[in-house]
């Protein structure tokens, strides 16, 4: 390259890390019409490719990649990191085979060339490929290879390879929460110090996912809006789904329905079912805010079609039990049926991991209608680190235990559920535990009962009962926290924990017992 074109080389790096894209496009293609080296002008269509990706146009960059490594085939060494990228690229395409072929390629290369960006960048998609096909230990194994070569950042044209992402996912898979934590957190200082603000964007948006799955909602969505503000700074379009997705599961859960909707509502011409990475979790999302289980059953088949793509990739935990629920219940046994398959299949690959065994376990007995299977179900995701997912399984277990006639322990059942939903704040969930309540008799004879008192009155909290005396007196939610100084969102919550215990359903309901009680 002359000084000039040198110059505008640096220029077009330097705006792609700040995520001005745009303009470093226009240096690219200006570049492209100067440049009469085939390893100068591979660099530049790589630049492009990676743009391509970042913005969610990932066919095109798999053919820019391509085409660079085409332009090498003379040197080896240098070939070697753009037939990585372009297995990065038929991997987030769900062309599974064409990115194992390419990546087994690229890291032959990389390791008898001494490149070690290509061969980390191997390691990774081969990462990527093992968990989309259940293979979670397998993916642990090479995720640990990539971490250890993970190469020196001059040696990459993005800043760096996302080993420590990979191996983030490959722990979710196992449902190791707080290693997974652990190597994203590492992954960012290292994103940091390369200054390689695009790849910090997957890192706020998967580690969002992972604190969302764990139960520490408040961090997920702190984690997600960092990640769209990335997305937004940088470029990295390609990952906002996951972002939107974990907002709006976080909110839709906690009843906040329109913010919700708002963050997943469905764009004309996004093509859900081949879309971006992620657009799985949005469909779930979406399917939590939609009006009627018709709608949910359809953007869940949507969201399905998609997962088929890489098919134990993450989401399909969450996704086949709310699928089969949707389904039986609308009455599509054949897709039922699919996912339940389907899920059982993964189970059996992940080598029985609890969150995998609980999720097939879930389908399989809302599939059957069988009680014990659900009982199961709630016996693995105690073991599996992921709350949301116990407290849901918790509710079709004792739905189908009083369908059987067990209804003391479909009580149990319930509370717990209760328990978990209080803590994560999913107001409308306890709400739906608390309607559960009202419905079943008390599990024992002897109630834990003082005489003066309602049934269920121990049971509340010093706050909760100062609450259910304020209700009972007429004021409202906004009254009750200025009396208090808390929020009104915290009223409610106490509000539902309230009649979850005390098995009602209503402030008229609530005002009655305490005044037959001589409790207001």
């Amino acid at each position: 390259m002359n000084p000039e074109q040198l110059s505008r080389r640096n220029a077009m790096w330097d705006r792609i890390g700040r995520g001005e894209l745009n303009n470093a496009a226009t240096d690219a293609l200006l570049l492209l019409h100067t440049l009469d080296s085939s390893a100068d002008q591979a660099e530049i269509h790589s630049a492009l490719g990676l743009m391509l990706q970042r913005v969610g146009r990932v066919a095109e960059s798999r053919d820019r990649f391509a085409l660079a490594a085409e332009l090498t085939a003379h040197d080896p060494r240098l070939q070697a990191s753009y037939v990585a990228d372009e297995a990065g690229s038929r991997f987030l395409l769900g062309d599974l085979a064409g990115a194992a072929s390419q990546a087994e390629h690229a890291r032959r290369l990389g390791d008898r060339y001494a490149n070690r960006f290509a061969a980390c960048e191997a390691l990774n998609t081969l990462t990527g490929i093992a968990l989309s096909e259940g293979r979670a230990s397998d993916g642990l194994r090479l995720s640990k290879q990539g971490v250890a070569m993970q190469a020196a950042e001059q040696e990459s044209t993005g800043g760096g390879p996302l080993s420590h992402l990979y191996h983030g996912l490959a722990l979710i898979e196992l449902d190791r929460f707080a290693d997974a934590d652990a190597a994203f957190a590492e992954g960012m200082r290292r994103s940091v110090i390369a200054g390689s603000a695009g790849q910090l964007t997957w890192y706020h948006c998967m580690r969002a996912l992972a604190r969302y799955l764990s139960g520490r909602w408040d961090e997920a969505v702190g984690d997600a809006r960092a990640g769209l503000d990335d997305a937004d700074r940088t470029g990295t379009l390609i990952a906002r789904p996951i972002g939107w997705a974990v907002v709006a599961l976080v909110e839709g859960g906690r009843g906040n329905v329109t913010t919700a909707a708002r963050l997943v509502a469905p764009r004309e011409g996004a093509l859900t079912a081949i879309g971006f990475p992620g657009e799985e979790w949005l469909s779930m999302a979406r399917a939590a805010v939609a009006p009627d289980p018709g709608t949910a059953y359809d953007v869940l088949v949507e969201g399905w079609l998609h997962a088929l793509r890489t098919p134990y990739f993450l989401g399909w935990r969450s996704l086949a039990p709310a699928l089969v629920h949707n389904a039986v219940l609308l009455g599509h046994l054949d897709m039922a049926r699919q996912a339940t398959l389907h899920a059982e299949a993964g189970a059996a690959l992940s080598g029985r991991v609890p969150s995998a065994l609980g999720a097939a376990l879930r389908c399989r007995a809302l599939l059957d209608g069988d009680a014990d299977t659900a009982v199961a179900s709630v016996e693995a995701f105690r073991r599996s680190g992921r709350p949301f997912a116990l407290a849901s399984a918790c509710l079709d277990a004792a739905r189908l235990l009083r369908t059987s006639g067990y209804d003391d322990r479909a009580v149990t059942y319930v509370r717990e559920a209760a328990d978990v939903f209080h803590a994560l704040r999913a107001t409308p969930w306890l709400a739906r535990a608390g309607q559960r309540l009202m419905h079943l008799p008390t599990p024992s004879p002897v109630a834990r009962q003082v005489v003066g008192t309602p049934p269920g009155w121990l049971d509340l909290t010093a706050t909760e009962r100062e609450v259910a005396r304020h209700v009972a007196r007429g004021l409202t939610n906004p009254g009750i926290a200025a009396v208090l100084f808390i929020s009104p969102r915290t009223v409610q919550t106490h509000t539902s924990h309230i009649y979850a215990k005390l098995r009602i359903g209503s402030r008229v309901q609530l005002t009655s017992v305490l005044r037959r009680h001589g409790l207001d």
